[in-house]
């Protein structure tokens, strides 16, 4: 049921990983005194420095050499700091193939370092200076299983040897282009072990208590029910059977929406607006069965021109199912509406509600309820709550299922 569920539920969101966005770089950022410090595992950029910046800090060395480019080209200088003692890997990703990227690290915690690497005080403590390989994506950078520190010019690994570092130390990188570059990149560092996650401090709420008291509609008696309530957490229908009165602690200011029922009673949902009382009462009348009831599920809500139900569905789905199974007599027609304000009930209406009915009576189907309790039909526009609806919502609530109880 679950999974069915969630193949209804098309609105429901995955997380991404998040990026340092940096700003356009400038030539300053292609001079040692203009590196950008990453704050980040992850930085990408898609403005590469065009030149050497002001300063040509590398020059003057042989096209053999390990260590050092033979000059600065196309040039863009990085800083960081480690956050955790680790063995550090990273990857420069370029984003188009043909760009062909080399790089070199300096120790960072050096005074003066600049100047000092622009007269050769300072030496690298790694480099990378081969062809790009495309069957790579053309990425390069520091690997665990690399057995060299420096890869010299041509054809060569494309990663160099990673470092064993500390907590906190500070690092210089220099990425250079031998050619124009093409696009941008991606650097992305890697900590082994990684660092712990941030302590999390609980921020302490406010709460609300609130109960529920569901009665007999005739007799006014208290009346064992089953619950569904959609809003007290995040992204989870709450469900609870048996009780009269139910009793919960939640935070301030919760929009709900309570779906109630028993067998040998029509089901029915509460809507509660959030507000800030301490004491939040509900109380909930449940009417008998009869043939001929209908209840109208306003909150089955359709992505428009389609017969994907949203997220906001999923306790309307589970109270119906729920009806059903407490009443295993009852049978009902599954009606679909659409929304089509000032047009004919055309026939693309028609298709599409009873599509939309038809999402709902396969749910019920999926769920294992007896398909000879079951019918549904589409009714188009002809019975459209709001005729000239004036906002979104009420063009929504046009797009809806009512059920009718057919027998008992």
């Amino acid at each position: 049921m679950n999974r069915f569920l969630l193949s209804l539920a098309a609105a429901i969101l995955l997380k991404a990983a998040w990026a340092q966005a940096p700003a356009r770089n400038t030539q300053d950022n292609g001079d040692c005194t203009g590196a950008i410090f990453i704050t980040d595992s992850v930085y990408r950029t898609e403005h590469t420095v065009r030149g050497f910046g002001n300063k040509l800090e590398i020059k003057e060395n042989s096209s053999d050499h390990k260590q050092w480019f033979e000059r600065e080209h196309h040039t863009t200088w990085y800083k960081f700091r480690v956050p955790v003692k680790c063995n550090l890997t990273m990857d420069i990703t370029p984003v188009n193939t043909t760009d062909d990227i080399d790089f070199i690290i300096f120790e960072g915690a050096i005074p003066g370092i600049c100047d000092k690497i622009a007269t050769k005080q300072v030496e690298p403590i790694r480099s990378n200076i081969s062809r790009n390989d495309p069957s790579l994506g053309s990425r390069c950078g520091l690997s665990k299983d690399a057995p060299e520190d420096f890869v010299r010019s041509g054809v060569g690994a494309s990663y160099s040897r990673s470092m064993e570092v500390e907590a906190g130390q500070l690092f210089y990188l220099v990425i250079d282009h031998q050619d124009p570059p093409r696009g941008g990149y991606e650097i992305r560092f890697h900590y082994d072990p990684p660092p712990p996650p941030p302590p999390v401090e609980e921020e302490k709420k406010e709460q609300q208590h609130l109960v529920i008291n569901i009665t007999d509609a005739k007799t006014g008696k208290p009346l064992g029910a089953t619950l569904t309530i959609d809003g007290m957490q995040f992204d989870k229908v709450i469900e609870a059977k048996g009780k009269s009165t139910y009793e919960y602690d939640m935070d301030m200011y919760r929009n709900l929406k309570i779906g109630c029922t028993n067998k040998g009673y029509m089901f029915t949902t509460v809507r509660v607006k959030g507000n800030t009382e301490k004491l939040v009462t509900v109380d909930i009348q449940l009417a008998p069965i009869s043939p001929g009831e209908k209840v109208v599920l306003d909150d089955i809500r359709f992505v428009g021109n389609e017969d994907k139900v949203m997220r906001q569905s999923e306790a309307s789905l589970l109270l119906l199912l729920r009806f059903m199974q407490e009443n295993p007599k009852v049978k009902i027609e599954v009606q679909g509406h659409v929304n089509g304000p000032t047009f004919k009930n055309k026939k693309e209406f028609i298709d599409l509600s009873t599509s939309r009915a038809k999402t709902v009576y396969d749910f019920l189907l999926v769920n294992d309820i007896d398909p000879e309790r079951i019918s549904y039909q589409g009714l188009g526009n002809s019975q459209m709550i709001y005729p000239e609806p004036k906002n979104k919502e009420q063009s929504e609530a046009n797009r809806r299922v009512e059920v009718k109880v057919l027998g008992t």
